[in-house]
């Protein structure tokens, strides 16, 4: 298989990738007093996305020669594709190419394949893709057929990309699709088409989406220091996720100073995972986030006889609204006061 072509096109979408998501990340660094919005968890990824894009589709120097009707061996090109995404690493995809003039022939490419991805960072994420397509090369002038693509054949393909998320349902990418042994009159040529365009994913969330309870607490406090404003709090993590996160410590911040400033609130910490993956992994992840959670109030003053740890995985799921659909909020620990 001839890379060179594709090579030269990754590294180029990857350059500016980057350039783009430092530029994006460079301004957005302004912080505000609500910190937990900094780092708002996970949501549901999956479901059902279209897209179009831009590009550009060329031959190698060492193929040139097998599209005599192509000066420079380029075709301007556009993309239409759609798909659905299983969840934030895996999905299926389906899309449809022109390519105007390459070799004295408009071509039509119909692609069905797998779809990878990778998150880098909370809003940048590289993808793969591997799938078969379908071509047609629409001739202008059948009578030089000559130097003609063949009218219809099937090509193995492949592509690599970046993606930058601008809104939960927005993205933009940037990528380049190989497709190998292309016949023409002339012999096999490879094919690489580099482009950019835009993504819109249905059943999005507008806004991040913390979940907290806020609520009175019921205990009376004979202290004039600090009141409880919250009995519950609810903190999310990534799948796989043990560590505490940002969001976590601020609120942890919270507990740490209720439960000094009112020395007869107890503390009761549950672990939990949601579904993906098997039950001695969730049971594992579960306890280890709920004990991270413990040796961070241990640590910051919080005596062990206060806190009441366990973990359930996920046989005792948080009850939520019946339109609150994702998993992040299993994916968590749970602390009460009381």
């Amino acid at each position: 298989m001839k890379l060179k072509s594709l090579s030269l096109s990754v590294l180029a979408a990857l350059s500016l990738g980057v350039a783009t998501s430092a530029m994006a990340a460079d301004a957005t660094t302004s912080t505000t007093a609500t910190a937990p919005a900094q780092t708002a968890p996970s949501y549901d990824q999956s479901g059902f996305w279209v897209g179009g894009a831009l590009g550009m589709g060329y031959v190698s120097n060492s193929d040139i020669s097998k599209f005599p009707g192509s000066a420079n061996g380029e075709a301007p090109s556009v993309k239409l594709d759609a798909g659905y995404d299983f969840n934030k690493y895996f999905g299926i995809y389906g899309s449809y190419d022109y390519m105007h003039d390459l070799g004295n022939a408009d071509m039509h490419l119909a692609t069905l394949g797998l779809k990878g991805n990778l998150p880098l960072t909370q809003k940048l994420s590289a993808f793969g893709k591997v799938g078969a397509t379908y071509i047609y090369a629409d001739n202008k002038n059948f009578a030089d057929n000559a130097l003609h693509m063949k009218s219809d054949s099937f090509s193995p393909t492949a592509g690599l990309g970046l993606s930058y998320q601008i809104t939960h349902a927005l993205s933009t990418q940037i990528g380049a699709d190989y497709y190998q042994d292309l016949r023409t009159s002339n012999g096999h040529a490879d094919l690489t088409q580099a482009y950019w365009g835009m993504t819109y994913k249905f059943g999005q969330p507008a806004t991040p989406m913390v979940v907290t309870n806020n609520v009175e607490v019921v205990k009376e406090v004979a202290v004039e220091s600090q009141v409880p404003t919250r009995s519950s709090y609810v903190l999310p993590y990534q799948n796989g996720q043990t560590k505490l996160n940002d969001y976590g410590r601020y609120n942890l911040g919270e507990v740490i100073a209720t439960m000094q400033a009112n020395p007869e609130v107890n503390a009761q910490i549950i672990g939990r995972a949601d579904k993906v993956g098997s039950a001695a992994i969730n049971e594992k992840v579960s306890a280890e986030r709920a004990a991270n959670v413990a040796n961070y109030l241990e640590a910051n003053g919080i005596d062990a006889s206060r806190l009441t740890v366990s973990s359930v995985s996920y046989n005792d799921p948080i009850k939520t609204d019946a339109a609150t659909k994702t998993n992040y909020v299993q994916r968590s620990v749970q602390i009460i006061l009381k």
